[in-house]
């Protein structure tokens, strides 16, 4: 396995050099456009889609949007970028990335702590044209927003600014130490932050500031829906895309605690539950060894569960606080935009770490019992009503049966319903009483052909629409596509699907209507959810409106 994964690695470096020669070489030939921000003038490049088609567009990478997070700054709020007087050169992506392990390479840490900057990639400087704000996932842990591994050509075919962001991660973007000092999320001010500049100067590059759609998926859909109800990010974005991931999901829930920030600080040299005390020695330790502490924290317990490190707390103590209540009580407060939520069928393919050997399956039968208290957690249920929960999973699920290859497809199943789809469900059906602004819901389960975040990582055991599969339909993965870098040629099931997803994405985000008209990939109308019809869009090899069953927890 870690064979493979070192050819992947040297794979997607060579695709990443190859990106940046082919940008120095369209330099030469083509005008660098200048744009003026507040702090000064960026020098952006122009760049060849890669659907072709004479189609190109103007990128600005790595745009400081915060000062340098470190030394002193290292825990705190962000603060403004510093002025620059010469133009700054942001033609070519480095691939800068927060301090993380390496995600294939779980042994490296990668990254910096000067890691806040941002891209923006338009069409053209003039018009006034939707932003789509993408924000990464990764456990709140890994991931960036670097052009080296998600590329916006897809959506730029369908004439919007497309921003994307990163913001810190692991202790350095959500240490909670209970104080003021230390309150938890750092990454969401970052995320706010980089919101507040797009406010500010996104114009200047053909956006609209007054029509900006937040989407992410995975930890990036929690982030987009911790923004949603953030008092503190009110009216910086108009319509939210929640992707596989909501404040509600088990694995997000009262994870970011400070007994486990306290935890990193005695691994790493220094007992004490002092929050100044262990504030001040952790700004002493090198990033990288902080890093690599993070394995350390949770028991066997929690990690079996699939919990979290970090995440996202109420900062009530905060002088500057953006989940102000208990996240029960802020979940309700989402009720100014319209969103799209949804997961897709297998989203557990991803965790399963491709083994189904008979010692495996042995331990998914040991571990549904601890599935099913995941499950309880959703509504507070008490230990007896919690025992007959786990008999209901099992017959309604597996017949009563144990686990085996043979109902391997619907055990998956229950456990992508376990930590996604029921908490979405929970979500809509909550949300559709509350609010005005509409609610679209999908099910995406489309199995294409196209390498994915799962492929990277695993081999799939069986057929399914796995956690973030999504994303090689609205993203040219440029790191994945070492073997085959051209897109889904037109006709292809695959290329139709780019075309749907995209559509409706960008749909949204111009008019708050995923499916305002049909078209040739767009077959039928996305209706939104009403309190007297849960209906869902299937996103399979055809869309189709769905009313959603019974779930566990229906009356």
């Amino acid at each position: 396995m870690q064979t493979r994964f070192t050819s992947c690695t040297k794979s997607i470096r060579r695709t990443q050099w190859s990106v940046v020669n082919k940008l120095i070489r369209l330099q030469s030939t083509m005008s660098d456009p200048i744009v003026t921000v507040k702090q000064g003038k960026l020098r952006g490049a122009v760049q060849e889609n890669v659907l072709g088609l004479g189609r190109s567009f103007i990128a600005f990478h790595e745009i400081p949007f915060a000062a340098p997070p470190v030394g002193d700054l290292r825990f705190k709020d962000p603060q403004p970028p510093a002025p620059w007087t010469d133009v700054k050169d942001v033609r070519i992506p480095h691939g800068r990335r927060c301090t993380q392990l390496h995600e294939l390479d779980v042994e490296r840490v990668t990254g910096q702590e000067d890691c806040l900057y941002l891209n923006v990639y338009t069409n053209s400087l003039q018009e006034c044209k939707p932003v789509m704000f993408w924000i990464h996932g990764g456990a709140f842990r890994v991931g960036s927003a670097t052009f080296l591994e998600k590329q916006p050509d897809y959506l730029l075919a369908k004439d919007v600014v497309v921003v994307s962001t990163n913001h810190r991660l692991g202790a350095f973007g959500f240490l909670n130490l209970g104080h003021k000092l230390a309150p938890g999320n750092q990454g969401l001010k970052d995320l706010i932050a980089a919101l507040e500049w797009v406010k500010e100067n996104i114009a200047n590059f053909g956006g609209d500031p007054n029509n900006v759609t937040v989407f992410g998926a995975s930890t990036g859909g929690v982030l987009c829906h911790a923004l949603s109800v953030s008092p503190r990010a009110r009216g910086l974005f108009h319509k939210a895309i929640l992707q596989s991931g909501l404040l509600n999901c088990s694995w997000v829930m009262n994870q970011s605690r400070p007994e486990r920030c306290f935890k990193l600080a005695k691994l790493l040299g220094k007992d004490s539950t002092d929050p100044e005390e262990v504030l001040r020695y952790l700004r002493t330790i090198d990033a990288k060894k902080i890093v690599k502490a993070y394995e350390g924290i949770l028991e066997v317990e929690e990690l079996k569960a699939l919990d979290l490190p970090f995440g996202l707390n109420p900062d009530y103590m905060a002088d500057d606080p953006v989940l102000p209540f208990p996240l029960e009580k802020m979940i309700t407060m989402d009720t100014t935009v319209p969103v799209i939520v949804g997961y897709t069928s297998h989203e557990f393919l991803m965790f399963m770490k491709g083994d189904t050997t008979p010692p495996s399956i042995r331990r998914f039968n040991d571990w549904l019992p601890l599935t099913v208290k995941k499950l309880a957690s959703l509504k507070n249920l008490s230990p007896e009503k919690t025992k007959k929960l786990y008999a209901t999973v099992k017959e309604t699920y597996l017949n009563g049966m144990p686990i085996t290859m043979d109902n391997m497809d619907e055990f998956v199943r229950y456990v992508s319903d376990c930590y996604f789809g029921i908490p979405a469900k929970i979500f809509v059906e909550d949300r559709v009483k509350r609010s005005t602004p509409p609610t679209y819901f999908y099910v995406y389960t489309y199995v294409g052909t196209q390498i994915t975040h799962t492929d990277a990582l695993v081999k799939r055991v069986i057929k399914g629409a796995s956690h973030v599969d999504e994303m090689a339909y609205l993203f040219y993965l440029a790191s994945l596509r070492t073997d085959d870098p051209e897109p889904p040629a037109v006709g292809t099931k695959d290329r139709t699907m780019i075309e749907r997803l995209t559509t409706m994405w960008t749909n949204f985000g111009k008019t708050g209507n995923p499916t305002p008209c049909l078209d040739e990939h767009i077959k039928v109308i996305w209706e939104p959810v009403t309190e007297n019809d849960i209906r869902y869009l299937e996103i399979g090899d055809e869309s189709v409106m769905v009313s959603m069953k019974p779930h566990i927890f229906s009356s």
